[in-house]
C-alpha cells in the first residue's frame, strides 16, 4: 500500500517539471520509441511512483525496482540513459519542497534509487537472457531452413539439369567436363560417355576457343558474375549449333572454383531470326532496303565518307503513281515498282551507293560520293532518262518520271533524321513545281518551312486555348476617309514567337483542314461585334470577313452564315464576304454557286485578289457581287494605271465598288484614289 501524494500545485509542479526535464535529457542520450507528449507522461507516471514511496514504510525499495524494470522497458538502456536517471531523479527528488517535509527524507531518496539501480540492472540481465534464448531458437529455426533449402535446392537442379532444353554442365577451370545433361548431350550429337573425356573447349569452334578461354580466365580472377555470349559448338559431325552460352562461377567451399555452363541452342531461331531481320529492313515487293536500313547506312556513311566529296541523298516521288494504279489495277502498279528499283539501282551500279523503297511511291538514293560520281543535274537527268524507258506489261505500255529532293555534301556531324527531314522537305517544295522537277535543299528554306509545319501542327489546341482572337481594321472610303466598314482580321498571340498575322492564320488554317471552322468562329465573332458597333454608333457599320477556298467551296457555306446572320440580329446587307479570286474563277462551280445563293439572300460578296485581267471582267460582271478587292501594285506604272482605270470603269458602270487593300502610305492612297477606287484599307488606316 503506497501513500497518496501531496495534491497542492507546488507538489504537483515539481513531479511535473523533474518529469520534463528527465525525458528531455533521455531523448536526447538513447532513441525512445515515443513522442516527446508520451514520454513525458509515461516518466510522469514514474516520479509519481517514486515520490509516493516517500511515504510508504518499506515500499521505497519494492517501487523503485518497479521503476527500474519500467525504465528499460522504455527502451532507456543505454549507460548514458541510466546516469541521466539516476543524476536526474536523485537529484530532482532531494530538491522537492514537498518530499523535505518528511522524515527521512535524504535517506529514502537513496534508498529509491538505489533500488531503482537495482531493478533497472535486473531487467537488463533478464532481458538479455530472453534476447539470447531467442537469438538461439532463431539460430536453430534459421540452420533447419537452410539444410531443407539445400536439399530441396540440389533436388531442383537435378530435375532443371535432367528435364531442362538447355544444355548444362559443370566444368573446372581447366573446362574439363565434369557433370553434364542430356540436353547438352543432345546439342553437341555426342555420348555421356564421350563427353566425360572432353573439355568444354574441345566442343567449342576453333575460332571461338580463345574467346570462351578468356571467359574462363576472367572468371577465375574474379571479375564478373557471369558472362554470355552467342557462341558456336561442333557437334559430332563437325557441323555448327548456334548456342547463347553462359558461364557462371560455382565458389566452393574448399576454395576452389567451379564452372556452371549452359548452353541455350540458338541454331534454328538463327536462322529464323535471320530471316526476320531481312524482313525487318527490306520492302517485301522490292526488296529494296527500307527506311531503316537506309537510315543505319546513312548514319555510316556520314562518318566515313571522303570528306572531299561527301554524299549525296536522292528522294523521289513517282509521278501519277496512283494514276497508274487507279487506271491499270494494283498489279500493274506493283509491276511498276519493282520496274523502278531495278532501274535505279542500274543507275548507281557503278557507284557505292543503296537505293531504298520508303512506302508507297516514294524511293531514295544513297550517293557516296566519289571524283567519278556524276554531278547532282547529270544523276537526276540520268534517273528520270532510265525510268521515262516505255515499260511493257499485260499489253499496256507505261513511263513513268520522278520530281526529286536532293540534299548534296551535308556536313558530317548532320544528324541522318535532320538530313532525312530536310530530303523530304526538298521534295515538298520541287512538287509545288510540277512532275518531272527536282531541287537542291536549302537549309534556311528548311527551318521556316519547320516552322511553319510547327505552327500548323500547333494551332488546333491554340485555338481552343484562346490564343487566337478577333482583331479589327477599318475599311476607309478614299473619297471623304470615313470609315465605310470594319474588316475583321483574325491574330494568333503565340507565347514563344510573338504575333502571327492574319494572312498566315488563313493559310495555316487552309493547310491543317481548319479553315471552314475557324471561320465560322470568326464569322460569329464578327457578327457580334457589329452588333455591338450599331448600339454603340447608333449607325450600320458593315463588317467584312475574308473566306478562305475551303470555305468559299463549302456546300454548307449559305447555312452556316444565314444562321451565324440569325442569331446575331444582324442584317444580311450589314455583313460583308470577301471571296478569293482563285476559287471563284476556278474550275469548280461551287464557289460561283455560293456567291449567287449568298447574294441572293442579302449577303454582300465581294472577290477577293482581283487581279483586273481582262479575261475575268465578263466573269465578274456576271455574279452578284457588290465589289472587288484589289492588292497593292509595285510600282505602279503609267501602263499598269491606264489597264486599271480602264477596268475600274468598267466595273463602276457595272455597279461593283472597288476595294484595294495594302495601303501603307498616303502616295499609294492618292493613286488609288486618282484611279478611281472606292474603298481601302492596309497599315496606313488601321488603328
Amino acid at each position: 500500500m503506497t501513500a497518496s501524494l501531496p495534491g497542492d500545485s507546488e507538489a504537483l509542479r515539481e513531479r511535473a517539471k523533474l518529469a520534463k526535464k528527465s525525458a528531455y535529457l533521455l531523448s536526447t542520450r538513447t532513441f525512445v520509441p515515443l513522442s516527446q507528449t508520451e514520454l513525458e507522461r509515461r516518466l510522469l507516471g514514474l516520479v509519481e511512483r517514486l515520490c509516493s514511496g516517500m511515504y510508504s514504510e518499506g515500499a521505497a525499495r519494492h517501487i523503485g525496482i518497479e521503476v527500474g524494470t519500467a525504465l528499460v522497458d522504455l527502451n532507456c538502456t543505454t549507460p548514458e540513459a541510466l546516469q541521466c536517471s539516476i543524476e536526474v531523479i536523485g537529484k530532482g527528488m532531494l530538491g522537492m519542497g514537498s518530499l523535505r517535509r518528511s522524515d527521512g527524507h535524504q535517506d529514502r531518496v537513496v534508498e529509491v534509487v538505489a533500488a531503482l539501480t537495482a531493478g533497472y540492472v535486473e531487467q537488463i540481465r533478464r532481458t538479455t537472457m530472453e534476447q539470447q534464448e531467442q537469438l538461439g531458437r532463431s539460430l536453430y529455426r534459421a540452420m533447419r531452413q537452410a539444410q531443407l533449402e539445400l536439399q530441396l535446392s540440389e533436388s531442383r537442379f537435378d530435375a532443371v539439369e535432367g528435364y531442362s532444353s538447355t544444355g548444362i554442365a559443370t566444368t573446372d577451370l581447366a573446362g574439363k567436363l565434369l557433370r553434364t545433361n542430356g540436353a547438352l548431350a543432345r546439342i553437341v550429337d555426342r555420348g555421356a560417355a564421350e563427353l566425360a573425356r572432353l573439355t568444354l573447349f574441345d566442343l567449342v569452334h576453333p575460332a571461338e576457343r580463345v574467346g570462351v578461354r578468356d571467359d574462363y580466365a576472367q572468371l577465375e580472377r574474379g571479375g564478373t558474375t557471369s558472362i554470355t555470349q552467342p557462341r558456336r559448338l561442333l557437334r559430332a559431325d563437325d557441323e555448327v549449333a548456334w548456342v547463347t552460352l553462359t558461364l557462371s562461377p560455382l565458389r566452393r567451399p574448399d576454395g576452389s572454383t567451379h564452372v556452371i555452363v549452359m548452353a541455350e541452342d540458338d541454331t534454328d531461331v538463327n536462322l529464323l531470326q535471320g530471316q526476320l531481320n531481312h524482313q525487318a529492313l527490306h520492302d517485301v515487293l522490292t526488296r529494296l532496303p527500307n527506311r531503316q536500313y537506309f537510315t543505319s547506312r546513312l548514319e555510316r556513311a556520314l562518318r566515313t565518307c571522303d570528306p572531299t566529296t561527301g554524299i549525296s541523298v536522292y528522294h523521289l516521288d513517282l509521278d501519277g503513281f496512283s494514276r497508274v494504279t487507279g487506271g491499270l489495277g494494283r498489279h500493274f502498279g506493283d509491276l511498276l515498282l519493282r520496274t523502278v528499283a531495278n532501274r535505279l539501282q542500274e543507275v548507281v551500279a557503278d557507284e557505292k551507293a543503296m537505293v531504298a523503297r520508303f512506302g508507297y511511291d516514294e524511293f531514295a538514293v544513297l550517293v557516296e560520293n566519289s571524283p567519278s560520281t556524276p554531278d547532282v543535274v547529270t544523276m537526276v537527268r540520268l534517273i528520270n532518262d532510265r525510268l521515262a524507258e516505255p515499260m511493257d506489261a499485260f499489253g499496256e505500255s507505261v513511263a513513268t518520271s520522278a520530281t526529286i529532293g536532293v540534299v548534296h555534301r551535308p556536313p558530317a556531324d548532320a544528324s541522318p533524321l535532320d538530313l532525312l527531314d530536310s530530303a523530304d522537305l526538298t521534295l515538298r517544295r520541287a512538287k509545288h513545281n510540277g512532275r518531272r522537277q527536282w531541287e537542291l535543299a536549302d537549309p534556311a528554306q528548311d527551318a521556316r518551312e519547320r516552322r511553319e509545319f510547327g505552327l500548323a501542327a500547333t494551332m488546333t489546341a491554340a485555338w481552343h486555348d484562346d490564343e487566337l482572337s478577333a482583331r479589327y481594321r477599318p475599311v476607309v472610303s478614299l473619297a471623304d476617309e470615313s470609315t465605310a466598314a470594319m474588316e475583321a482580321r483574325l491574330r494568333w498571340d503565340h507565347p514563344k514567337i510573338g504575333a502571327v498575322p492574319h494572312e498566315q492564320c488563313l493559310a495555316l488554317a487552309e493547310d491543317i483542314g481548319l479553315a471552314v471552322p475557324l471561320g465560322t468562329w470568326l464569322l460569329g465573332q464578327a457578327c457580334a461585334q457589329a452588333v455591338a458597333w450599331r448600339t454603340e454608333l447608333d449607325r450600320d457599320l458593315p463588317v467584312r470577313v475574308c473566306l478562305t477556298a475551303s470555305e468559299a467551296t463549302d456546300q454548307e457555306l449559305l447555312g452556316s452564315v444565314l444562321g451565324t446572320v440569325t442569331r446575331s440580329g444582324l442584317p444580311p446587307s450589314s455583313l460583308w464576304l470577301a471571296m478569293p479570286a482563285s476559287a471563284v474563277f476556278g474550275d469548280r462551280e461551287e464557289a460561283a454557286d455560293n456567291v449567287r445563293l449568298l447574294a441572293e439572300n442579302g449577303i454582300g460578296v465581294e472577290i477577293d485578289g482581283f487581279t483586273a485581267a481582262p479575261a475575268d471582267l465578263p466573269v465578274v460582271l456576271g455574279l452578284p457581287v457588290r465589289g472587288v478587292r484589289l492588292a497593292p501594285i509595285t510600282p505602279p506604272t503609267t501602263v499598269v494605271a491606264a489597264t486599271l482605270t480602264s477596268a475600274l470603269k468598267v466595273l463602276r458602270d457595272g455597279g461593283i465598288e472597288v476595294s484595294v487593300t495594302g495601303v501603307a502610305t498616303p502616295g499609294q492612297r492618292r493613286w488609288w484614289a486618282d484611279l478611281g477606287a472606292d474603298t481601302a484599307s492596309g497599315p496606313l488606316f488601321a488603328p
